[in-house]
């Protein structure tokens, strides 16, 4: 079963050692990067992924309906957009259903925020999530930002 936990001082460590696969270098941050970032993002949250007592990724999202979240202009996000900013899951879990699971509990979350739709964006090539995405209901926008896609959905 997958789990869900915040992020403390006594699993911070087991964390920050989580890997992406070597060809996903381009795709996603680092666990440490993903977890230093998140302090400085206003309105975000980060989770980590769970399997029994085996941290197996993390998961940030951002909150953009809050009031001290501000999309940055040329994301083509909007204020009612719940955000999934990061998924990570370590090389070792991968095709074990984690990320499937972390993106439906990501969808939970969107529907309690409030927010209209959910996003994310994501780096167009072989290999990346972009399938996994389109399953669960995301299309593009049509914007693109920083060398990724934006692709939304409805809640």
């Amino acid at each position: 079963m997958t789990l869900f936990r915040p992020i403390t001082r006594s699993n911070l460590r087991a964390l920050c050692a989580l890997e992406i696969h070597p060809a996903q270098r381009d795709f996603v941050a680092p666990a440490a990067v993903t977890i230093a970032q998140q302090a400085y993002e206003p309105g975000s949250t980060i989770l980590s992924i769970w399997q029994g007592d085996t941290p197996v990724g993390l998961m940030s999202m951002i909150h953009y309906g809050l009031p001290e979240a501000a999309p940055d202009p040329d994301s083509g996000i909007d204020r009612n957009m719940f955000y999934l900013w990061r998924l990570l899951v370590d090389r070792q879990h991968q095709g074990k259903g984690h990320g499937q699971t972390a993106l439906r509990h990501f969808l939970d979350l969107a529907r309690a925020s409030g927010q209209s739709r959910a996003s994310l964006s994501v780096v167009d090539v072989p290999g990346s999530a972009l399938p996994l995405y389109e399953r669960h209901g995301f299309t593009r926008t049509g914007h693109i930002a920083q060398g990724e896609a934006l692709l939304a959905r409805v809640l």
